[in-house]
């Protein structure tokens, strides 16, 4: 019979992690106390993986080496969200050489082509070629200054040692247990004893930290190449899947110039296509004209602009985006404020678009994951990494401790642009960004939520400028989401609903919205971590939809 072990909670966890490193300042509107530091700041939706990238700023370590200590963690202390089968996008600035750039590490379908009309959810046939170990040293490497096997310490001891399972981590394991028990591997790690781990186990991942090991050893060979490889493409082989060693062999990590734009005087740096910087960009090029401080955060005139916004900024997602080493994705046209005032040209402030519905429900789960880090000398890393789906594929590769992602369902129903093309990566919507003010660094941010993801972020980067929220205050107020208009009657717009005035959902329905509502904070949402710079000092911020956790010093 399983025994039930006592449980400490994440916020207790946190207190004795940070042993009075930072000083807490509370504000009466958060549930959370903003975290105020002077040298440097980790925000992830784990405490683990941000004490992983708090001790490698404290040993020494610029942002660049605290974000991938900190994503390498997470991926072991959410498994659910992120690890080395996924992928990921990061942006960086650089502040000694006023520098923005960005790295693509997305996965990509295999070189082996497939007559597949429809991508599995589960199994080995959804997944993709794994970006993540790729993009992570390649990060290090080009910007870093520590060594692949320092950044990897505390992964490797948290997948060796355990760790605690959280209220969160248990619910998502217990909610993704039908899906799991067909692959033995998967099992073996998230129920050791046969039924699924419970919040106050120990999560522990040995082979991983196995895996882990051999690249801190090999560097990205110990992934893509040798033993590892060769279990994945066996595991593939057996099982159905497309993935060879060659696939892996070939997948490289890319560096491009990030998508940029401007909102009320602010400069916003986000990831660029295959993802969906450009959107929020667009999103808040449309926004910017109008004054939604006037309106009142919690009013529905606003939350109906947005919806209108969010609808004709998702028109391009489908139609426009795609892998540019496959497509002419025009990022310069897409980001400009002619192109998205053109698009805002329909918008009524005091009525529903009867019809604009080419966004389509896209099969992206909300198993994302962000960080976000700033050290002492003022640089800036936004990271999100993803598996798509909660535990991916529901594959582990034997003998690896490898949780794979599912990425190819994001080729589902696509057409043009984003239809599934060998070799390809596909489109997603993450935007891990950065915003700059005057030349000098303002805030990181990024969410977890498939496709509200672009709406979380617009709302979170309007709480922080046009009404002068701090960042836990921003991340905590309230959020919507709506992208898809068939008109009066016909359109649900989703609400954190007792967290809204009943007014504000009484006018929404009287403007013809059906309101979906939901009871306070929700993982739905997303699960923002930020932090703003602001007179020499770091405020951060941690989302409590998730298990999030800021650390500075």
């Amino acid at each position: 019979m399983k025994m039930k072990k006592s449980f400490v909670s994440i916020a207790l966890i946190a207190l004795l992690i940070l042993g009075g490193a930072s000083a807490f300042a509370q504000k009466a509107a958060t549930v959370i106390p903003e975290v105020v530091s002077k040298t440097g700041m980790v925000a992830a939706a784990h405490p683990l993986s941000s004490q992983a990238g708090l001790e490698i700023l404290k040993a020494g370590g610029n942002a660049v080496d605290a974000a991938v200590a900190t994503a390498f963690a997470n991926g072991v202390v959410e498994p659910n969200a992120n690890g080395i089968g996924g992928e990921g996008y990061i942006v960086i600035y650089l502040k000694g050489q006023e520098k923005v750039t960005s790295i693509d590490y997305r996965s990509r379908a295999s070189f082996n082509p497939t007559t597949a009309a429809k991508w599995p959810s589960d199994g080995h046939l959804g997944a993709a070629v794994p970006g993540t170990v790729a993009g992570l040293a390649k990060a290090l490497q080009e910007y870093g200054t520590m060594s692949l096997a320092q950044v990897l310490a505390p992964a490797i001891k948290l997948a060796e040692e355990g760790f605690v399972v959280t209220p969160t981590l248990a619910g998502v394991i217990s909610d993704n247990f039908k899906r799991a028990m067909p692959n033995k591997a998967l099992m073996a790690i998230i129920a050791p004893d046969g039924l699924p781990l419970e919040a106050g186990d120990v999560y522990k991942n040995p082979d991983l930290a196995k895996t882990l090991r051999k690249i801190a050893a090999e560097g990205p060979d110990g992934f893509y190449k040798g033993e590892v490889a060769k279990a994945i493409a066996a595991d593939m082989k057996a099982s159905g899947g497309l993935i060879d060693e060659n696939d892996l062999a070939q997948y490289k990590a890319i560096e491009r110039e990030p998508a940029t734009g401007t909102y009320r005087g602010y400069d916003i740096v986000s990831a660029p296509a295959p993802v969906g910087g450009f959107l929020l960009i667009q999103s808040l090029n449309m926004i910017e004209n109008y004054d939604i401080k006037a309106w009142g955060f919690d009013s529905a005139k606003k939350l109906h602009l947005f919806s209108e916004v969010f609808a004709r900024a998702f028109d391009d997602y489908y139609d426009v985006l795609g892998d540019p080493d496959y497509v002419n994705v025009p990022m310069k046209a897409l980001t400009s404020k002619g192109y998205a005032n053109a698009k805002a040209a329909s918008i009524k402030i005091d009525a529903m678009t009867t019809s604009y519905d080419k966004v389509n429900v896209n099969s992206e789960h909300w198993s994302t994951t962000h960080m976000s880090v700033v050290d002492k000398d003022g640089n800036l890393v936004a990271l999100t990494q993803t598996l798509s789906s909660f535990f991916g594929s529901a594959v582990a590769v034997p003998g690896t401790g490898v949780i794979l992602n599912n990425e190819m369902g994001n080729f589902n129903g696509k057409k043009g642009t984003s239809a599934y093309a060998p070799g390809k990566r596909m489109n997603t919507t993450i935007a891990p960004t950065v915003i700059m003010k005057d030349g000098q660094a303002f805030a990181t941010l990024g969410t977890p939520g498939a496709m509200r993801i672009i709406p979380t972020m617009a709302q979170i980067v309007t709480n922080l400028i046009d009404y002068g929220m701090g960042m836990q205050e921003a991340i905590e107020a309230p959020r919507m989401y709506c992208t898809f208009l068939q008109g009066p009657g016909k359109t649900t717009i989703e609400l954190e609903g007792t967290l809204f005035p009943a007014k504000t959902s009484d006018d929404l329905k009287a403007l013809g919205y059906k309101v979906k509502s939901y009871n306070g904070r929700d993982l739905y949402f997303g699960g923002v971590q930020g932090i703003i710079t602001k007179n020499g000092m770091l405020y951060g911020g941690a989302d409590p939809r998730r298990d999030g956790a800021v650390y500075g010093y």
